[in-house]
């Protein structure tokens, strides 16, 4: 990879940074192109704009069309790519963005401050759907100090606003194909990064081949192809024959099997991800927390996680993953209580003749569907009636994103993976009310305003000591609360070829092919 010469700056926090451009080891100057690299994944797109996003596989596949601002390393590291450096004023409401220069969008357009205000005023703009626009609520504007500079102006200081502008979130769209495409640009997307679209069969497939006008060291890889195979133990089958050359989330069940395997390699660290089943709290009979709580004690998170995950997880023991800044284990554990269960259900007067409504999705998760079916049948073992049905992915996200009035979500199986690691985007992302359906994605419309006062103080802290407490305060709050079934941390399980080297995986649930090599 290239050496980068120039040092990210920031007057507030006393971060100086030398980096390297590419996203993992040196690549030498000799290094064999690939041709053709062949990655199967469960589920397609539903957009590639990344101001869309809601999905990490996918924010994936975006950053590698569209680049970002800084790239955050598998150690949280950040190192520059569209943006150079900051700068922060003394009282930290301004960060001033050095863009890079000399970069164009594989349309040709150029990228330039007025090109990052664009990105921003969208990002912003309350009209447009951005459904990770709370990770940026605290930016007032955007402005031009010059040709290769912006200003962000903030509402108030924010401690990790470094690592949320790596975010996909943040990444440019080329303003020609914005004027050619307007909000369609989802499926014509033109970035400035180290590929671009070239084949988008919807179901099938998505085929990006290399950006040959690329700002960054040259990638080794032509051409990718990320083959849509729903089916996990098809997507393994792939693997072992050749077929593909990556395997996105293989079956936990087969994980031994892989790793033993000669000519497969398997990277399984523990991420950001925490899987749950988020709990309706505004209408239907999860309304009642005791209920919700209920419904934890009522499920064996430990056997879920070890019987049918193979332990590529571990059990949840707070709201957010143990990886992250702001992680405390609660002192209150649901552990597995079907008679507890019970007596809550009881105490709460619940209708034992209601059927409750869960959804899951198939293929975006370990084992979703399996371990629905075990949250259902561990429900039904403390006499709650439970309907699973499930749903392919886009379908899934459009039924997650509907208003409280139009919803018919009631117990459903989803995941939230914070894209940096600290536990604001963990708490803020899904238990803030203003990320509730249809402007976030807090989908278990859980709202209290005692937490979201907690979430806005530890925002405006800066001492980190201080802010650690106000996280676990709120931290305490919620897991009260229950607005989920608190299931599982999951190891971001990724099995490739044994001859491919240099592939980065991080614990954001990324993994960037672009500079890997073969044996």
């Amino acid at each position: 990879m290239k050496p980068g010469s120039l040092i990210l700056k920031s007057g507030l926090c006393g971060l100086l940074l030398l980096a390297l451009l590419a996203t993992g080891a040196a690549v030498a100057p000799a290094q064999a192109q690939i041709k053709v690299l062949r990655i199967g994944i469960g589920v397609d797109a539903d957009t590639l704009n990344p101001q869309e996003q809601t999905t990490t596989l996918i924010q994936n596949m975006c950053d590698l069309i569209y680049d970002n601002l800084f790239f955050q390393k598998p150690d949280g590291t950040l190192v520059p790519r569209l943006a150079t450096g900051y700068d922060v004023s003394e009282d930290g409401l301004t960060w001033t963005l050095h863009l890079r220069e000399g970069v164009t969008f594989s349309d040709g357009t150029e990228f330039n401050a007025k090109v990052m205000k664009q990105t921003f005023d969208r990002i912003l703009d309350p009209e447009m759907r951005v459904p990770l626009r709370f990770a940026v609520s605290m930016i007032d504007e955007c402005t031009v100090v010059d040709e290769y500079t912006v200003a962000l102006k903030l509402q108030y200081p924010f401690a990790p606003l470094a690592d949320t502008l790596s975010m996909t979130l943040n990444a440019p769209i080329s303003p020609k194909a914005l004027e050619e495409h307007g909000e369609d640009v989802r499926q014509h997307p033109v970035g400035a990064g180290p590929y671009v679209l070239a084949e988008w069969v919807k179901g099938d497939r998505i085929v990006m081949v290399r950006n040959e006008d690329y700002f960054g060291e040259k990638p080794t890889v032509e051409k990718i192809v990320w083959k849509v195979v729903p089916e996990v133990s098809t997507r393994e089958a792939m693997l072992r024959s050749g077929q593909i050359d990556i395997c996105y989330k293989p079956s936990p069940v087969n994980v031994a099997g892989l790793k033993a395997d000669p000519e497969v390699k398997v990277d399984m660290p523990l991420d950001t991800r925490t899987i749950f089943m988020g709990l309706n709290c505004q209408k239907g009979p999860t309304q009642n927390k005791l209920v919700r709580q209920a419904f934890n004690y009522a499920v064996d998170k430990k056997a879920i996680v070890e019987k049918i995950l193979f332990n590529t997880a571990v059990p949840m023991d707070a709201p957010v993953s143990p990886i992250v800044f702001g992680h405390h284990t609660m002192d209150k554990q649901y552990d597995y209580d079907p008679e507890k269960a019970r007596a809550l259900l009881e105490e709460a007067g619940f209708d034992f003749e209601t059927e409750i409504s869960m959804r899951t999705p198939n293929g975006r998760y370990l084992f979703d569907k399996q371990v629905s079916q075990a949250v259902q049948s561990y429900l039904q073992a403390v006499g709650v009636k439970v309907n699973l049905r499930t749903f392919d992915w886009p379908t899934y996200v459009a039924g997650l994103l509907k208003p409280l009035d139009e919803t018919e979500l009631e117990v459903f199986l989803l995941g939230w993976g914070p894209l940096f690691l600290d536990a604001d985007m963990g708490l803020s992302g899904q238990f803030t009310c203003a990320v509730n359906p249809p402007k976030g994605l807090g989908s278990a419309f859980y709202c209290n305003q005692e937490f979201d006062a907690l979430m806005e103080r530890s925002r405006r802290e800066l001492d980190k000591e201080k802010r650690d407490q106000l996280l676990l305060e709120a931290s305490r709050m919620v897991w009260e609360d229950a607005p989920w079934i608190w299931l599982h941390v999951e190891k971001f399980v990724i099995a490739y070829s044994q001859d491919i080297e240099d592939l980065v995986v991080t614990p954001t649930e990324k993994f960037y092919p672009t500079y890997i090599s073969r044996q």
